[in-house]
């Protein structure tokens, strides 16, 4: 059982990293991961996927406002926030971004604000 536990918070540990490293170059850990891995064979590319997607991970609906950010809901507050700019960056209409995406993600970010206490 502590083996399991274990697990689930490196799996945090590592969630909240390729967070991080997405904000900073716009590329995922994991796929980064996954080219370098490829280079070593299939198999070995496979249980890196399957480290990353774990079948204790629930699926959730496209609405959900984390799926919308596209963040998991443990994601670290200062993870959620520069996700959160960064999409406001790419999608608001004075930069090219479509109206209808803004506001999905200003409804979503508003949404996490109140599921977190932030607000």
């Amino acid at each position: 059982m502590a083996t399991k536990s274990r697990a689930r918070q490196v799996k945090k540990g590592l969630r909240n990293a390729d967070d991080i490293l997405f904000i900073l170059t716009g590329k995922r850990l994991k796929h980064v991961a996954g080219r370098a891995v490829n280079a070593f064979g299939e198999e070995l590319a496979k249980k890196v996927t399957n480290f990353f997607a774990g079948p204790e991970e629930e699926e959730l609906p496209p609405d959900n406002p984390y799926v919308i950010l596209g963040i998991h809901p443990d994601a670290m507050d200062i993870v959620v926030k520069a996700v959160y700019r960064a999409l406001v960056k790419q999608t608001h209409p004075d930069s090219g971004g479509k109206p209808e995406e803004f506001i999905k993600v200003q409804k979503a970010y508003e949404e996490i604000e109140k599921l977190r206490g932030w607000k």
